[in-house]
């Protein structure tokens, strides 16, 4: 019965994803999200008491889902520059392969639908990244900026390349990325 319930739970996020980032968060009805995840509008209200939570649920899983696979080979034990590589090539390749998550991100990161709580428990997702850049700081690697403009600038840079390499008129090769990631690293580096 609970695998049931996830199911429906999960089927509802996904429906949701899927019609945001095709026609926005005005444009999609809780009936047309219960339509595309094949379940009823009175299921949904059972796991979110309003479309609002729906959102703010569903902006907590895709950045769980998404720090687990940035992070699935992050090792504190390997040098700060070739975890940071790995890191960005994770999130270069998980966008590219979901590009409706890069599109959500974008839309509702900073948006005022997005709970304070919700936004804390995201971001607590990413507790390893921000280990890294304090590791990589305090060993003299990184430039000594707050951590949060290298947040900025890494999260930033790299989500370009995404969208370059997604939505530009040429396709970048593997190799172009690999030098753009070099170029973010650069950036930040001592």
């Amino acid at each position: 019965m609970t695998e049931n319930r996830q199911d429906k739970r999960a089927a509802a996020l996904q429906a949701t994803l899927e019609l945001i980032s095709e026609q926005g968060f005005q444009g999609t009805p809780m009936s047309q999200i219960a339509e595309r995840a094949n379940i009823g509008v009175g299921t949904i209200y059972r796991y979110f008491a309003s479309k609002d939570e729906l959102i703010n649920a569903l902006y907590v899983d895709v950045k769980s889902r998404m720090a687990h696979y940035l992070f699935k080979d992050y090792s504190e034990d390997k040098p700060a520059d070739e975890t940071f590589m790995t890191f960005t090539r994770n999130m270069v390749d998980y966008f590219t392969q979901n590009p409706k998550v890069l599109l959500f991100i974008e839309q509702y990161a900073n948006s005022p639908l997005i709970t304070t709580d919700s936004h804390e428990e995201g971001l607590r997702s990413f507790e390893p990244a921000k280990a890294l850049f304090k590791k990589a700081k305090k060993d003299g690697l990184m430039k000594d900026l707050p951590l949060e403009m290298i947040c900025s600038l890494v999260f930033g840079s790299t989500l370009s390349l995404v969208k370059l390499s997604l939505f530009g008129k040429n396709k970048l090769s593997a190799d172009d990325l690999d030098k753009g990631l070099q170029a973010v690293w650069d950036a930040v580096k001592k």
